[in-house]
């Protein structure tokens, strides 16, 4: 076997007029060690530069939700949203940060390690596994600055 069998497809590159900022492509490059495992799953992933720390926006396929995962100085804080335009459904996925306040969340003891975080992202999509009622986008529905954004028409 070659090692391009070993090869698996991914998921595409998020359809936004960002993929061509530099400053967005600095960001996906920062978090790519993150984005790669995620869009090997079928997820379309989108990143964002915050303040103190990057974003990335998971999109399960087949899902109305995204998956939003920011690593902090003392871990990951994993969290779900469903449908993705609304917090309806909002919830805490992983979250291996020391916290500030105790007790601490039972992820804590991992810290930054990636493969418990992806484990518990692949056992919530497991979990939540749902045909979608709609075609749904694969493209966030607010990354970066509103002007950023493009208009699509159908």
């Amino acid at each position: 076997m070659t090692s391009t069998n070993h090869l698996r497809s991914m998921a595409p590159l998020p359809d936004h007029s960002n993929t061509e900022n530099p400053e967005w492509q600095q960001a996906w490059a920062n978090m790519v060690f993150l984005t790669t495992p995620l869009r090997e799953r079928g997820m379309v992933c989108d990143v964002q530069q915050g303040l103190q720390y990057g974003l990335v926006y998971a999109y399960p396929p087949g899902h109305d939700s995204v998956f939003i995962i920011g690593p902090e100085d003392s871990g990951w804080l994993v969290t779900h949203q469903a449908p993705a335009e609304d917090w309806t459904d909002f919830s805490v996925v992983y979250d291996s940060r020391a916290g500030s306040t105790p007790p601490a969340s039972p992820d804590a003891a991992h810290g930054h390690q990636l493969t418990p975080l992806l484990a518990a992202v692949d056992a919530h999509v497991a979990r939540r596994l749902r045909p979608p009622a709609a075609p749904i986008s694969a493209v966030p529905r607010q990354v970066g600055p509103p002007a950023s954004r493009p208009t699509h028409t159908r």
